[in-house]
Protein backbone atom coordinates (compact mmCIF):
# COMPACT_ATOMS: atom_id res chain seq x y z
CA UNK A 1 0.00 0.00 0.00
CA UNK A 2 2.80 2.25 0.81
CA UNK A 3 5.02 1.84 -2.27
CA UNK A 4 1.65 2.49 -4.65
CA UNK A 5 1.24 5.88 -2.68
CA UNK A 6 4.74 6.62 -3.50
CA UNK A 7 4.25 5.51 -6.61
CA UNK A 8 1.01 7.76 -7.40
CA UNK A 9 2.42 11.17 -5.97
CA UNK A 10 5.54 10.48 -8.40
CA UNK A 11 3.55 10.21 -11.10
CA UNK A 12 1.58 13.19 -10.27
CA UNK A 13 4.95 14.96 -9.55
CA UNK A 14 6.28 14.40 -12.95
CA UNK A 15 2.93 14.63 -14.48
CA UNK A 16 3.15 18.10 -13.00
CA UNK A 17 6.35 18.74 -14.00
CA UNK A 18 6.05 18.29 -17.73
CA UNK A 19 4.70 21.54 -18.92
CA UNK A 20 7.23 22.98 -17.09
CA UNK A 21 9.86 21.21 -18.78
CA UNK A 22 7.84 21.28 -22.06
CA UNK A 23 8.28 25.40 -21.33
CA UNK A 24 12.21 25.35 -20.53
CA UNK A 25 12.85 23.34 -23.54
CA UNK A 26 11.09 26.17 -25.47
CA UNK A 27 12.34 28.96 -24.43
CA UNK A 28 16.01 27.43 -24.66
CA UNK A 29 14.87 26.55 -28.19
CA UNK A 30 13.76 30.21 -28.58
CA UNK A 31 16.93 31.55 -26.65
CA UNK A 32 18.91 29.59 -29.66
CA UNK A 33 17.13 30.55 -32.60
CA UNK A 34 17.76 34.72 -31.07
CA UNK A 35 21.06 34.15 -30.68
CA UNK A 36 21.67 32.60 -34.29
CA UNK A 37 19.64 35.48 -35.89
CA UNK A 38 21.81 37.50 -33.93
CA UNK A 39 25.28 36.15 -35.32
CA UNK A 40 23.89 35.43 -38.68
CA UNK A 41 23.16 39.75 -38.53
CA UNK A 42 26.53 40.57 -37.50
CA UNK A 43 28.59 38.35 -39.97
CA UNK A 44 26.84 39.37 -42.98
CA UNK A 45 28.45 41.78 -45.50
CA UNK A 46 26.27 45.16 -46.04
CA UNK A 47 26.52 48.33 -47.91
CA UNK A 48 29.44 49.25 -45.63
CA UNK A 49 31.73 46.11 -46.63
CA UNK A 50 30.44 46.62 -50.01
CA UNK A 51 31.68 50.38 -49.73
CA UNK A 52 35.16 49.24 -48.79
CA UNK A 53 35.63 47.50 -52.14
CA UNK A 54 35.83 50.84 -54.18
CA UNK A 55 39.34 51.23 -52.35
CA UNK A 56 40.70 47.75 -54.68
CA UNK A 57 43.51 48.07 -56.81
CA UNK A 58 47.22 49.63 -56.79
CA UNK A 59 47.94 52.87 -56.00
CA UNK A 60 51.02 55.28 -55.99
CA UNK A 61 51.08 57.15 -52.37
CA UNK A 62 53.25 60.30 -51.84
CA UNK A 63 53.69 60.75 -48.29
CA UNK A 64 54.33 64.14 -45.90
CA UNK A 65 55.75 63.33 -42.36
CA UNK A 66 56.58 65.41 -39.61
CA UNK A 67 58.81 64.04 -36.67
CA UNK A 68 56.98 67.43 -34.24
CA UNK A 69 55.79 70.10 -34.24
CA UNK A 70 57.72 73.05 -36.65
CA UNK A 71 59.72 70.65 -37.75
CA UNK A 72 61.39 70.02 -41.68
CA UNK A 73 58.72 67.01 -43.20
CA UNK A 74 59.85 63.80 -44.76
CA UNK A 75 59.36 63.16 -48.40
CA UNK A 76 58.68 59.74 -49.21
CA UNK A 77 56.70 57.24 -52.03
CA UNK A 78 55.38 53.75 -51.89
CA UNK A 79 52.68 51.64 -53.56
CA UNK A 80 49.63 50.04 -51.97
CA UNK A 81 47.94 47.26 -53.37
CA UNK A 82 44.81 46.59 -51.85
CA UNK A 83 42.39 43.63 -52.19
CA UNK A 84 38.77 42.68 -50.36
CA UNK A 85 39.10 39.13 -48.01
CA UNK A 86 37.45 36.77 -46.10
CA UNK A 87 34.25 37.25 -47.93
CA UNK A 88 34.34 40.78 -48.47
CA UNK A 89 34.38 41.78 -45.09
CA UNK A 90 37.65 43.37 -45.03
CA UNK A 91 39.95 45.57 -46.97
CA UNK A 92 43.97 44.57 -46.77
CA UNK A 93 46.31 47.27 -48.27
CA UNK A 94 49.72 46.49 -48.52
CA UNK A 95 52.25 49.28 -48.94
CA UNK A 96 55.84 48.98 -50.10
CA UNK A 97 58.02 52.14 -50.34
CA UNK A 98 60.76 54.58 -48.77
CA UNK A 99 60.58 55.98 -45.72
CA UNK A 100 63.15 58.19 -43.45
CA UNK A 101 65.50 57.22 -46.05
CA UNK A 102 64.82 52.93 -45.15
CA UNK A 103 63.02 50.56 -46.58
CA UNK A 104 59.45 50.59 -45.57
CA UNK A 105 56.85 47.65 -45.39
CA UNK A 106 52.76 48.18 -43.97
CA UNK A 107 50.09 46.28 -43.66
CA UNK A 108 46.37 47.71 -43.14
CA UNK A 109 42.69 46.01 -42.34
CA UNK A 110 40.14 47.89 -42.64
CA UNK A 111 36.73 45.88 -41.76
CA UNK A 112 33.23 47.73 -40.40
CA UNK A 113 31.81 46.13 -37.41
CA UNK A 114 27.90 45.50 -37.38
CA UNK A 115 28.24 45.02 -33.87
CA UNK A 116 29.32 48.41 -33.11
CA UNK A 117 28.06 50.30 -36.29
CA UNK A 118 31.67 51.59 -36.52
CA UNK A 119 34.38 51.23 -38.43
CA UNK A 120 37.82 49.66 -37.44
CA UNK A 121 41.19 50.18 -38.85
CA UNK A 122 44.34 47.79 -38.07
CA UNK A 123 47.41 48.67 -39.05
CA UNK A 124 50.88 47.10 -38.71
CA UNK A 125 54.73 47.61 -40.49
CA UNK A 126 58.26 46.63 -40.39
CA UNK A 127 59.43 49.99 -38.27
CA UNK A 128 57.29 48.90 -34.74
CA UNK A 129 56.35 45.66 -33.35
CA UNK A 130 53.42 47.30 -31.52
CA UNK A 131 49.94 46.65 -32.96
CA UNK A 132 47.68 49.95 -33.96
CA UNK A 133 44.01 50.30 -34.17
CA UNK A 134 41.45 53.26 -35.01
CA UNK A 135 37.91 53.19 -34.36
CA UNK A 136 35.48 55.66 -36.19
CA UNK A 137 32.43 56.27 -38.53
CA UNK A 138 31.63 57.73 -42.29
CA UNK A 139 29.84 60.59 -42.79
CA UNK A 140 26.39 61.58 -44.50
CA UNK A 141 28.44 62.56 -47.87
CA UNK A 142 30.06 59.09 -47.56
CA UNK A 143 33.35 60.45 -48.83
CA UNK A 144 35.23 61.09 -45.13
CA UNK A 145 36.31 58.79 -42.60
CA UNK A 146 36.80 60.01 -39.00
CA UNK A 147 39.12 57.65 -36.82
CA UNK A 148 40.61 57.75 -33.42
CA UNK A 149 42.59 55.72 -30.78
CA UNK A 150 45.43 54.71 -28.63
CA UNK A 151 48.51 54.12 -30.35
CA UNK A 152 51.70 52.85 -28.42
CA UNK A 153 54.15 55.42 -27.41
CA UNK A 154 57.55 53.85 -27.52
CA UNK A 155 59.04 57.28 -25.79
CA UNK A 156 56.58 56.83 -22.35
CA UNK A 157 55.77 53.06 -22.97
CA UNK A 158 52.32 54.47 -22.67
CA UNK A 159 49.49 55.22 -25.06
CA UNK A 160 49.05 58.84 -27.54
CA UNK A 161 46.06 59.39 -28.60
CA UNK A 162 46.17 59.82 -32.17
CA UNK A 163 43.51 61.03 -34.58
CA UNK A 164 42.75 59.99 -38.86
CA UNK A 165 41.15 61.15 -41.70
CA UNK A 166 40.38 59.71 -44.62
CA UNK A 167 39.04 61.97 -47.49
CA UNK A 168 37.59 60.37 -50.84
CA UNK A 169 38.84 63.14 -53.13
CA UNK A 170 37.09 60.75 -56.03
CA UNK A 171 37.38 56.72 -57.10
CA UNK A 172 40.87 57.38 -58.01
CA UNK A 173 41.88 59.62 -55.23
CA UNK A 174 41.89 59.74 -51.67
CA UNK A 175 44.14 61.77 -48.76
CA UNK A 176 44.85 60.31 -45.34
CA UNK A 177 45.67 63.11 -42.33
CA UNK A 178 47.26 61.39 -39.32
CA UNK A 179 46.94 63.93 -36.21
CA UNK A 180 49.30 62.99 -32.91
CA UNK A 181 49.70 65.36 -29.75
CA UNK A 182 53.24 66.45 -29.00
CA UNK A 183 55.06 67.29 -26.12
CA UNK A 184 53.53 70.07 -25.46
CA UNK A 185 50.04 68.23 -25.09
CA UNK A 186 48.75 69.80 -28.62
CA UNK A 187 47.48 68.02 -31.24
CA UNK A 188 49.84 68.25 -34.83
CA UNK A 189 49.83 66.50 -37.55
CA UNK A 190 52.47 64.17 -38.01
CA UNK A 191 51.52 62.62 -41.77
CA UNK A 192 49.86 63.47 -44.38
CA UNK A 193 49.69 60.77 -47.33
CA UNK A 194 48.45 61.17 -51.02
CA UNK A 195 47.10 58.13 -52.93
CA UNK A 196 45.97 57.82 -56.57
CA UNK A 197 44.91 55.02 -58.72
CA UNK A 198 47.57 53.61 -60.75
CA UNK A 199 46.22 53.60 -64.44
Amino acid sequence: MFKIIISTVLLFVLVAFMPCVSAIAQETKTDQQKAMDAYMKAMAPNENHAFLKSFAGQWDVTSTAWMQPGAPPSMSTSTGTAEVILGGRYLMMKYQGVMFGQPFEGIQIMGYDNTQKKYNTFWIDNTSTSFYLTTGTRDAAGNTFNDTGLWPDPMTGGTSKVRAVTKIISPDEFTYELFMVGSDGKEFKSLENRAVRKK
